[in-house]
């Protein structure tokens, strides 16, 4: 699937996917409040966004210390 809309505009879905998966690959997992602080949106929001990327099959879900973490699904690599 291509990032780009037809006017080759990116849309906002893979510009926040392109910021995410910069920071992972800075730190090797990220956190909800993560999200949001990186993509600028409530928590409502980066709920939907995370789950988005978890049924698209980008991100798996892990816990660590009682927190939810998100890390780049390794089949996606």
């Amino acid at each position: 699937m291509s990032d780009e809309m037809s006017d080759g505009k990116i849309d906002k879905p893979a510009l926040r996917w392109n910021k995410i998966r910069e920071y992972l690959k800075m730190y090797g997992y990220i956190m909800n409040a993560d999200v949001r602080n990186l993509c600028g949106v409530s928590a409502a929001t980066e709920n939907w966004i995370l789950a988005s990327l978890i049924a698209e099959g980008r991100l798996q879900k892990d816990q660590k210390n009682s927190h939810w973490i998100y890390r780049i699904n390794p089949h996606e690599e």
